[in-house]
């Protein structure tokens, strides 16, 4: 699959969450729904959330920044980060709807999505070198 065609596909899978989104946010009660409701809720945002972040990644990476020679590793780079990110923003939404979020917990989120994000890329250091 070429960059293109790679990138055109991840816009109308993040157009589709969207709308996913929307559907779940005009058409779902949260107190009718009860839990399936929230977790389509929370599903749908974090798709989107992933859809919108990576999209956005790879055009600055790729086209803001002029990187088009290793515009498929950008890629990858700017999906993985949309993962964690999205990651970040869903589980403070999660913690905060049921009254856990504080600072030192959102700073704990934060420390170990850090530490995720240097595994993977000392492992691609590794794999480099």
């Amino acid at each position: 699959m070429g960059y293109r065609s790679f990138v055109a596909l991840m816009a109308a899978v993040a157009f589709v969450a969207c709308a996913l989104l929307a559907y779940v946010i005009y058409n779902v009660n949260p107190d009718d729904a009860g839990l399936m409701g929230l977790t389509a809720f929370y599903i749908a945002l974090y798709a989107s959330l992933v859809g919108l972040i990576s999209f956005g990644g790879i055009i600055f990476r790729v086209h803001i920044r002029g990187r088009k020679q290793t515009a498929y590793r950008e890629v990858r780079i700017a999906f993985r980060h949309g993962l964690l990110l999205a990651g970040i923003a869903v589980s403070s939404l999660i913690l905060s709807s049921l009254g856990y979020l504080a600072w030192w917990n959102f700073l704990l989120i934060l420390a170990a999505v850090g530490t995720l994000e240097y595994v993977f890329l000392t492992i691609q250091e590794s794999r480099r070198g």
